[in-house]
C-alpha cells in the first residue's frame, strides 16, 4: 500500500506541477527562474509524498482522511499461547498453530508487471537514442574550441548539440547562419542543458502512462530553447536576422529528442517569445500563486500524528469522522470514541451520501433464519446496547434486521494506555427504526455477511498451508482446517461434511475426492487450503463452492527409503 500510495502521490503532483506552471508561467520571459521552477517542481513530484509531516490539520480533516485506510487496520492480536502435550510415555512436545496464508491481491502483481515492462522497453529505447548519438559524434571529425567540441558530419541534416559537442555539418548554411548556430549551442552547452534533456526523457519513462509527463518535458524543452535565443540576442546579434536564420534552419529535417537543436522546438513559440516584451516585476505574484498550488499537495502526503507514535506506530482504527449524536446509539459511539481506546470494528449506518459500512474480522454478530445472534466464540466477551440502553444478549434474537436503522459493533485495543479492563472488548450497539428499513445494496451486502458468518468462522476468506510434520499434527487432532483426516492405512479422506463443497487439486490438476483417498500422508510435500469469500459461495446464482483443497505429491515417499523417514510422534505407520 506504501508503494501504491507513493506512485498516486507523485502522479497527482505531476499533474499540479506541470499544469500549474502550463496555465500560468509558460509566457513569461524569466527563462533561467522557469528553468528552477521545473526542477523544484519535479523535486517535489519525487520527494514530497515520501516527506513524513507533522499532522497541523484540523480534526475532522484528518479523520476523513485517515478512514479508508483504517477501516481496513487488521485488529491486532495477541501471540498464540504455547501449548505443550505430555504423551503417557513422558515424552513432551510443543504444539504451534500454524499461521494463516493470506490470500494475495494478483491485479496488483500484473499492474506492476505491466508498469515495469513499459518502463523498461522506453529504458531500452532510451538507451538506443545514446548509442545512436555516439555512433554520428565518433564517425565526425572534431575539431576542439575553448568550451566546447565542434563535430562536423556530412550525415547530419539538422546541427545539435550534446553535453560538450555541437554537430552539424558546415557546408550547409552560410558564415552567418554558422555563427549564430554556434552561439545558439554553445548556451546549452555552458549551461549542462543536455542534463535537463535527459531528465525530461526519465521522467517520461519513470511516469509513462501519465500524460502530465510529456507535458513536463515539453515545457522543460520550450524553456531552454527560450534561455538560448534570449542569450544570443543579449549579446547583440540582429534579432530579425536570427530569427530569419531559424525559419532556415527549421526547414532541415526533423532531429532527436534527446538533443537541443538550434531550428526546432516549436519555431513559431520561439519567435513570438523573442519578440515579447520581458515580464516585470508583478510576475512574481505568479510565481507565488504557482508555489501555492503546488504546497496544497502537502494535504495528500502523509502525516505523522503525535498521538499515533505513542501508541507504536498503530494507527486506530476510528470512524474516520465524528458521527453527529443524533441518536442514543450513536451518542454511545461518540462517547466510547473519545476514551481513545475504542473503534468502529463493524458499523451499518446513513450518512447524506447513502449508507455506509465498516466490516473487519473476526465477525462478532450473526444472522441463522432472519435472527441476530453473537458467535460462539464471542458470547462472554460481548455487551448489547439496543436503543443505548444495556439489554441481555438474549434480546438480539428478538430483532428482525429489517427493524435495524443503524449497527455498531464497537472493539476495544488491549494494553492501551486508557483502556477500560472492566468493560468487555466488544460493545454491540443497535438502533432500531419504528417502521421496516428499506433495503440498500449495501444493506444486503452487509447482512449477507452476517448471514455467511453463520455458516463459517472465515467469511471473508481464509487460507492454510501443512507441510508433511504438520499435516500429521493437524490430522492427529482433528483439526479440520486441513480438509482431510487420516483413515486407518494412513491414506487421506476428505471429511464428509466438506465432500460435496470443495474443488481439489493434486500438483495443480482439477481432482476429484476420491484420488485424495490415492495419496498415503507419506507422500503430501505440501497441503494448502482455501475457503473462499462468502461472496463467491454464499449467494444464488451459480454458487461456487467454498472450498479449495491443493495438494502437491511427492511420490518417492511412498516406498520405504532408507534416505527419508519420518519422525513424528503424531505417526505411527510404515517409517
Amino acid at each position: 500500500m506504501e508503494t501504491l500510495h507513493y506512485i498516486l502521490l507523485s502522479n497527482g503532483l505531476l499533474v499540479v506541477v506541470s499544469l500549474a506552471f502550463y496555465a500560468l508561467l509558460r509566457r513569461e520571459t524569466l527563462f533561467g527562474v522557469n528553468r528552477v521552477i521545473l526542477w523544484l517542481g519535479l523535486a517535489t513530484v519525487l520527494l514530497l509524498p515520501l516527506a513524513e509531516l507533522p499532522d497541523w490539520r484540523p480534526q475532522p480533516v484528518r479523520h476523513m482522511m485517515q478512514r479508508t485506510a483504517q477501516a481496513i487496520a487488521p485488529t491486532l492480536l495477541a501471540p498464540p499461547a504455547d501449548i505443550t502435550i505430555t504423551y503417557p510415555t513422558g515424552q513432551t512436545f510443543r504444539s504451534t498453530l500454524q499461521p494463516p496464508t493470506q490470500p494475495g491481491w494478483p491485479w496488483q502483481r500484473y499492474l506492476a508487471g505491466l508498469y515495469l515492462a513499459g518502463v523498461l522497453v522506453l529504458l531500452v529505447r532510451l538507451g538506443s537514442r545514446l548509442w545512436a548519438l555516439r555512433r554520428i559524434i565518433g564517425q565526425s571529425v572534431c575539431e576542439p574550441y575553448t568550451d566546447f567540441t565542434l563535430a562536423r558530419n556530412e550525415t547530419v541534416t539538422s546541427p545539435f548539440s550534446f553535453f560538450g559537442w555541437v554537430v552539424i555539418n558546415p557546408a550547409l548554411y552560410p558564415p552567418d547562419v554558422f555563427e549564430h548556430i554556434l552561439r545558439h549551442e554553445r548556451v546549452h552547452i555552458r549551461g549542462w542543458h543536455s542534463l535537463d534533456t535527459i531528465t525530461g526523457e526519465l521522467v517520461c519513462i519513470l511516469f509513462w502512462f501519465n500524460p502530465a509527463a510529456y507535458l513536463f518535458r515539453h515545457l522543460l524543452h520550450q524553456t531552454l530553447e527560450f534561455t538560448a535565443d534570449q542569450t544570443v540576442v543579449a549579446e547583440g546579434v540582429d534579432e530579425r536576422v536570427y530569427q530569419y536564420n531559424l525559419v532556415t534552419v527549421s526547414l532541415s529535417a526533423s532531429r532527436s529528442p534527446l538533443v537541443t537543436s538550434f531550428g526546432q522546438s516549436a519555431l513559431r513559440q520561439r519567435i513570438r517569445m523573442i519578440n515579447r516584451p520581458r515580464s516585470g516585476p508583478a510576475v512574481w505574484g505568479r510565481y507565488a500563486l504557482w508555489g501555492l498550488l503546488v504546497s496544497a499537495g502537502v494535504l495528500a502526503c502523509r502525516h505523522r500524528d503525535q498521538a499515533q507514535a505513542d501508541t507504536s506506530g498503530f494507527i486506530p482504527n476510528h470512524a474516520g469522522k465524528r458521527l453527529p449524536a443524533t441518536s442514543s446509539t450513536r451518542a454511545l459511539v461518540v462517547e466510547l470514541e473519545a476514551r481513545g481506546s475504542w473503534y468502529q470494528h463493524m458499523a451499518l449506518f446513513d450518512t447524506r451520501s447513502g449508507t455506509e459500512t465498516i466490516a473487519s474480522d473476526p465477525v462478532v454478530v450473526q444472522i441463522l433464519k432472519n435472527k441476530f445472534s453473537v458467535a460462539n466464540d464471542f458470547l462472554y466477551a460481548s455487551a448489547l446496547y439496543i436503543n443505548g440502553k444495556e439489554m441481555p444478549l438474549d434480546s438480539l434474537s428478538q430483532i428482525a434486521p429489517e427493524s435495524i436503522s443503524e449497527l455498531f459493533v464497537m472493539h476495544q485495543l488491549e494494553g492501551q494506555p486508557d483502556t477500560d479492563r472492566q468493560a468487555k472488548p466488544y460493545q454491540i450497539l443497535l438502533q432500531t427504526a419504528t417502521k421496516p428499513v428499506r433495503f440498500t445494496a449495501q444493506r444486503n451486502e452487509f447482512f449477507a455477511l452476517l448471514q455467511a458468518a453463520a455458516i463459517s468462522q472465515h467469511p471473508r476468506g481464509e487460507s492454510y498451508m501443512f507441510t508433511m510434520n504438520s499435516l500429521l499434527e493437524a490430522t492427529f487432532f482433528h483439526n479440520k482446517n486441513a480438509l482431510v483426516e487420516r483413515t486407518a492405512d494412513e491414506h487421506l479422506k476428505v471429511y464428509d461434511e466438506y465432500k460435496n463443497d470443495v474443488d481439489v487439486f493434486i500438483n495443480n490438476l482439477p481432482a476429484t475426492v476420491a484420488d485424495v483417498a490415492t495419496i498415503h500422508v507419506r507422500e503430501v510435500a505440501r497441503l494448502g487450503t482455501r475457503e473462499r469469500p462468502y461472496t463467491s459461495w454464499f449467494r444464488p446464482d451459480q454458487p461456487e463452492r467454498r472450498f479449495e483443497l491443493h495438494i502437491k505429491t511427492a511420490p518417492k515417499r511412498a516406498k520405504r527409503d532408507s534416505s527419508y523417514y519420518v519422525f513424528s510422534p503424531f505417526y505411527t505407520g510404515d517409517f
